[in-house]
């Protein structure tokens, strides 16, 4: 196998090389194999053999130096080369010691943390962080803060999203979706709380005059070491947010007849009511807006209520001239008041929001396990799965167990149709243990979804997913499914057993 083919090293390939490598394998095949050999040529060598017809056909030698095989190039994936074994001998070595007790001079285990976004470039990060864990001999934790921002994500945002998250657990790594307001503080909270050593996140493009993420991290972390990683000079295009443009519009749209509204009411009672009293009732709109429409509408709220008070209610009358000075001050508290009261109600809403999603999950998972522990065969583990995740997922399910050297259908709603291709997909996700079919990177055209049911190291089964919508297009909705598909396969193992 050439050293370009490593999953690892693909973004440092096609930087060097210029050229995309599509046809990757993981970096465990390498982990795993029991003996690896060298084969190392000097560049001018392995030109000569290219010329001789011994690595291509003679037609396309000449393509293959020009725009490949140059000496440059090759000095390159020469040292890649080098280096990818020489790290795989090193652990071994260390592992033989650990193993007879060698030496006792090892630290405690590295952990690194890498924070993945919804970006273009989250796939490179996850890259970067794995080289870094894998240098240090560190566990790898990939970790995704989900805020309000996420309900705004594009398709093409949560299908990077998706594919980092993927990325980080096909090369090992441990994934962690969290719910948060703040993401520097949850990121922070997290490695501190899990001893993680090292963070790594992406290294900022603009300078700007409020904290960064990077800074706040920095600033809340200070045991711990913070990689920033370029991710990259290439301008990105993001996907025009129609929906979201025509959502913000009617937001303040709606501010705005909410300002009238309380404008006219306060109109009609000028006669009945003091300026105090007036002025209180302009904090209405802005309150409002932050609970209901979001901080942007809430300030534009704020501020129209100002104009409407100094229009309607301050002398001269019908005019935004204003004769007392006190006037300007008062403003200025209100619109800080009315900006801070803002804050804590949408943060409050944000988080009630969160709690109330993660509680629902929660409380699924709960009674999956709990139904789990009575059950007392493999039929009534069967039944109990299907049924919770039909109420979880809305979805068919179909579970396929191994019998007499077969991946067989042991239980399934009585819609899902099985055929030769969703048995195919099936076994696939069940001998290399990884999810396939509908909305993975694996088999995407499948009707259905199969996930792995594992139990530690051991693949119990497969578990089918079929719905009118992709399961997976909420990227969070893969770590409830793997959580899922392992509570079975505990369960199943413990009938078994």
């Amino acid at each position: 196998m050439n050293v370009q083919h490593l999953e690892s090293l693909n973004d440092i390939i096609t930087q060097v090389i210029g050229v995309k490598v599509n046809e990757t394998v993981p970096d465990t095949l390498i982990d795993k194999a029991e003996e690896i050999k060298l084969i190392d040529l000097p560049p001018e060598e392995l030109i000569k053999r290219l010329h001789e017809g011994k690595v291509y056909v003679k037609d396309i030698v000449g393509i293959a130096v020009e725009k490949y095989f140059r000496p440059g190039n090759l000095l390159a994936l020469r040292e890649m080369a080098l280096r990818s074994v020489a790290g795989t001998v090193d652990e071994r070595m260390r592992q033989y010691m650990k193993e007879y007790a060698i030496s006792e001079i090892w630290p405690a285990k590295e952990r690194v943390l890498v924070a993945v976004y919804a970006s273009l470039f989250a796939e490179k990060l996850v890259r970067s962080a794995y080289r870094l864990a894998t240098e240090m001999d560190a566990e790898l934790i990939a970790i995704h803060v989900e805020t309000e921002k996420n309900t705004r994500f594009s398709d093409e945002e949560k299908g990077w999203l998706t594919k980092a998250l993927n990325l980080a657990k096909k090369l090992g790594a441990r994934t962690v979706w969290i719910k948060g307001n703040d993401i520097a503080e949850e990121i922070s909270d997290y490695a501190r709380k899990h001893n993680v050593t090292k963070v790594v996140i992406g290294k900022p493009h603009r300078h700007k005059f409020w904290p960064t993420l990077s800074s706040s991290i920095l600033h809340n972390t200070p045991n711990i070491d913070v990689y920033l990683m370029d991710p990259g000079s290439a301008k990105v295009t993001y996907p025009p947010r129609l929906r979201r443009k025509t959502a913000m519009l009617i937001s303040y749209f709606t501010s705005t007849l909410i300002v009238a509204a309380i404008a006219l009411f306060a109109f009609v009672l000028r006669d009945a009511l003091n300026q105090v009293d007036l002025l209180f009732l302009f904090l209405i709109p802005p309150i409002l807006s932050a609970l209901f429409l979001g901080r942007g509408p809430s300030v534009f709220a704020s501020i129209l209520s100002i104009v409407a008070f100094d229009y309607l209610f301050v002398n001269p009358y019908y005019s935004f001239n204003v004769n007392d000075f006190q006037y300007f001050i008062s403003f200025v508290i209100y619109f800080g008041t009315v900006v801070i009261i803002s804050n804590l109600a949408l943060g409050r809403r944000n988080k009630v929001k969160l709690l109330k999603e993660s509680e629902s999950k929660n409380i699924a998972l709960f009674g999956l396990s709990r139904d789990l522990i009575t059950a007392e065969n493999q039929t009534q583990v069967l039944t109990i799965m299907i049924r919770h995740a039909k109420q979880i997922f809305n979805c068919e399910v179909a579970i396929f167990l191994p019998k007499d050297g077969k991946l067989e259908v042991m239980g399934k709603s009585r819609v899902f149709d099985i055929n030769a291709k969703i048995r195919g997909v099936a076994s696939w996700a069940f001998i290399n243990r990884q999810m396939a079919g509908r909305g993975s990177n694996t088999l995407p055209e499948a009707q259905a979804l199969f996930i792995p049911m594992t139990s530690g190291k051991t693949v119990v089964g497969v578990m089918g997913i079929w719905g009118k919508e992709d399961v997976l297009a909420d990227p969070d909705q893969q770590i409830v499914l793997d959580t899922f598909a392992s509570l079975g396969a505990m369960a199943l193992e413990r009938i078994t057993k």
